[in-house]
């Protein structure tokens, strides 16, 4: 009988068996590769109104629980690195962020080189509580310096060492601090057998820093990064490494990969007036970023982030924030995340039809014909290539040539490269006016700047929502306020506000920086009626309970705005609070003041029996 190459039945139903099994197999290391596990995070739940989810268009990201409204506290999270900005740097606390004390000292005097000159000191002023070995970091108080001591012996040689190699190779300090600052945390976690699952709070008082091992879920998105720049920052992570104690050392690619998650998830913050920069690994893995946030995060004086609703959201509703400044164009926005988080916005806002968005303002450049719609550019480009655009960003203005514009109110049309040429001098010449400003002239700044208005919104050439207008005005406002001129101050922070309102949709109410902008007009308006309250003139009369009334108005919506964005009991909503009573009762004591006081009444008539008995004693007399 001839030897058969056929398979038998069972031979058959084994390998099918086989080819199912190791289709499954790979199924399942499939979905272990791409589907996020969230059960790490999931304490959340228990305690915020969130929930977690995970999906292939958006991976990891955060949803409403329920319906909740403005102001609603979404996160607390305490970093798990996070660095004091240099030029913030002995003005606040390196672990808590309160202000520091300080105190003078005297030392030798040193010459440019940096060497001590014969016979001479000097008199410097240093934090009261700092290390005295590197020099490198600030306290507010010994128990802080204390309970920072253990992340900060890990980093102390290496920070001394900071400034020159940071020099040396072309790198920032603040890179290199960053990496020693996770090298810390994973330093303290690892010899306390710290547990990888968070601890989550709604109170940043028993707040924890997020574990180390959150940190390892970003994304380092290294790819992103040039090369040229990562040779430069892996030279000086390789001295800086050298550095660190044997018990904390780590590789130098862990050290690289550290430094592209910290600059690639950081956080800005502003803290006590002072410029923090931190990961924080569950607000940065869930939190997605859109141009029309409805959550906004904020730092805290512990070191805390807090995240809360900004508007009312409905249950199962992405919760999102936004890591740019809204009130730029929408190609400004695009590039700056490109650049610095290197991912191109599709946000709702950025992919809807420019001639349907409010970003058609922002960058709006008036029609010449009708003088009134603003011209509009369809962008076709579909970016599905970053790489593209991160090694020749010039390919974006490549899409321009030979394209027009339309009018949005007439049938007008424009190349879209005289369009640019047009925006291109206004920068030019709003650049200008900084630049001035930057050398200290401010009459010749402010002179600029108040003829770039003329010029470019007088004349019907800008849209007056303009991102280059408004902001515009915003350094008129401050530039006034820094030469006493309160009233046209006033007078641009009023256009200011009335400019970011106008754009329905562009700007919530309780955003942070329209709510600042109510506030330094509430301020500024109270100062002055309280300057101008001895004029009894009847134009001095009107301009003060103007200004009276303008503070009401605009305290009242600073109240409100900083309750959503802080908390109702928050010390800044109270501040606000108490400004708003003391505007009223100004405004009543003035009102009061010029009631019409009544007239006296004349002396009434004595009884006719009291007449008569005194007549009668004047005749007994």
């Amino acid at each position: 009988m001839a030897a058969t190459t056929e398979p038998t039945v069972d031979a058959q139903n084994a390998a099918a068996a086989a080819a199912t099994a190791a289709a499954d197999a790979n199924k399942k290391k499939k979905s272990k590769k791409t589907v996020a596990d969230n059960s790490k995070y999931a304490g959340i739940e228990n305690v915020l109104p969130v929930k977690l989810k995970w999906s292939n268009t958006k991976g990891r990201h955060i949803v409403a629980a329920k319906d909740i409204p403005a102001g609603t506290l979404v996160t607390v999270e305490k970093a798990a690195a996070s660095i004091v900005r240099n030029q913030s740097f002995v003005n606040i606390c390196h672990h808590c962020f309160k202000p520091v004390t300080i105190k003078t000292q005297t030392r030798p005097k040193l010459d440019a080189q940096g060497n001590q000159v014969a016979g001479q000191v000097e008199k410097v002023n240093v934090p009261t509580h700092s290390c005295t070995t590197c020099k490198m970091a600030a306290y507010c108080s010994e128990a802080c310096q204390q309970s920072h001591a253990a992340e900060h012996q890990v980093q102390c040689a290496a920070l001394a060492e900071v400034n020159s190699i940071s020099a040396a190779h072309r790198v920032s300090p603040e890179s290199l601090r960053s990496v020693l600052a996770l090298i810390g945390r994973r330093s303290v976690d690892k010899s306390s057998n710290r547990s990888e699952i968070p601890e989550f709070t709604d109170n940043a008082s028993t707040a924890k820093p997020t574990p180390f091992a959150c940190v390892m879920d970003l994304n380092p998105n290294r790819h992103y990064i040039e090369r040229e720049a990562l040779k430069e920052i892996q030279a000086a992570l390789k001295e800086i490494i050298a550095l660190v104690p044997d018990s904390a050392k780590i590789s130098l690619p862990e050290a690289v990969e550290l430094h592209c998650i910290f600059s690639t998830n950081q956080h800005q913050l502003v803290v006590n007036n002072q410029q923090v920069l931190a990961v924080y690994p569950t607000t940065a893995l869930f939190f997605h970023h859109s141009c029309s946030p409805n959550c906004v995060y904020i730092g805290e004086t512990n070191g805390a982030m807090y995240v809360r609703t900004m508007v009312d959201v409905s249950a199962d509703t992405d919760l999102n924030i936004s890591y740019v400044e809204i009130c730029q164009p929408r190609e400004q926005r695009r590039r700056d995340l490109l650049l610095t988080r290197h991912f191109w916005c599709k946000c709702r806002r950025c992919s809807t039809l420019l001639s349907k968005s409010v970003d058609r303002f922002m960058d709006g450049i008036q029609c010449t014909s009708c003088k009134n719609g603003v011209m509009i550019f369809e962008e076709t480009k579909e970016v599905q290539d970053i790489n593209e655009l991160m090694t020749d960003i010039s390919a974006l203005d490549k899409e321009i040539q030979g394209k027009y514009a339309e009018c949005e109110s007439c049938p007008a049309k424009i190349e879209v490269t005289k369009l640019v040429d047009v925006l291109k001098a206004a920068i030019t010449d709003y650049g200008i006016a900084h630049q001035t400003l930057q050398k200290g002239d401010l009459d010749q700044g402010r002179y600029q700047l108040e003829k770039f208005i003329k010029d470019y919104e007088d004349k019907h050439i800008l849209s007056p929502f303009n991102a280059y207008l408004v902001n515009t005005y915003i350094t008129l406002m401050r530039v006034c306020t820094q030469m006493g001129s309160i009233d046209r101050a006033i007078r641009y922070n009023g256009v200011v506000i009335q400019r970011l309102e106008g754009i329905e949709g562009a700007v919530p109410s309780s955003y942070p920086r329209l709510v600042e902008y109510h506030m330094s007009l509430a301020d500024m308006c109270l100062k002055q009626a309280k300057k101008k309250a001895s004029n009894r003139t009847p134009l001095g009369r009107s301009t003060t309970r103007k200004y009276l009334n303008e503070a009401k108005s605009s305290f009242e919506a600073a109240y409100k705005g900083r309750s959503v964005i802080y908390g109702e009991n928050s010390p800044r909503a109270l501040e606000a609070k108490r400004l708003l009573e003391e505007a009223k009762r100004e405004y009543n004591a003035y009102s009061k003041s010029f009631e019409k006081k009544p007239k006296k009444q004349p002396a009434a008539a004595a009884p006719a029996v009291a007449t008569q008995a005194q007549e009668q004693t004047s005749a007994s007399a």
